[in-house]
């Protein structure tokens, strides 16, 4: 018998076992996935989605900063470099709306807020949006916020990001006051 007969044998046998057993493993996970039901109802689903929501949102402080959108070295926009922290302290996503705002500080004074330079709300509230903010390497959230001023002057300013939760029961803070001493380099490039 040539070796082409003998393999032609074997190989017969182990070729019908490699398509039919990963056609009864398939068939296996598949019967098995449209047997598990999840209902929204379902305290134990609400409790983990809840577990999960974002609980903290902070703005990162070394990273966010003035930026020049034109290339002019005038700053005319905020990069907001944000995390959103889940109830155990992890990375968590987001689906909801944020409310940016940057005023000019007031010194020696109860209240901190001055006069409004800019408001941004954006909104998250699919994949795209979701996908077009939030950075996988450093798991954190970049906005470019463009004002509607020609340049941000020299100054005290203070940030402040809003975000209110899809569900609408609780929104998270933070505020960031930083000294803008004029100028501004180009926002970081995608992943950076």
């Amino acid at each position: 018998m040539s070796c082409l007969h003998r393999f032609a044998k074997l190989g017969g046998r182990r070729c019908v076992v490699l398509v039919v057993l990963p056609g009864v493993l398939l068939t296996c996970a598949c019967q098995q996935q449209d047997s598990a039901s999840v209902a929204l109802a379902d305290p134990q689903l609400a409790a983990f989605v809840h577990m999960m929501m974002p609980k903290e949102i902070e703005i990162q402080r070394y990273l966010t900063k003035p930026v020049s959108f034109s290339g002019s070295g005038d700053a005319n926009g905020i990069e907001v470099i944000l995390a959103a922290r889940d109830s155990f302290g992890d990375p968590t996503k987001i689906i909801g709306t944020f409310q940016f705002e940057l005023c000019a500080r007031r010194v020696a004074s109860s209240d901190r807020l001055g006069r409004r330079v800019a408001l941004w709300p954006v909104e998250i509230n699919s994949d795209q949006t979701l996908l077009k903010y939030w950075d996988r390497l450093s798991r954190f959230y970049k906005f470019t916020l463009q004002l509607d001023q020609p340049v941000l002057p020299p100054g005290d300013y203070i940030l402040t990001a809003r975000l209110r939760s899809a569900g609408g029961d609780e929104t998270l803070f933070d505020e960031y006051a930083f000294t803008h001493g004029g100028g501004g380099k180009a926002p970081a490039g995608p992943g950076s």
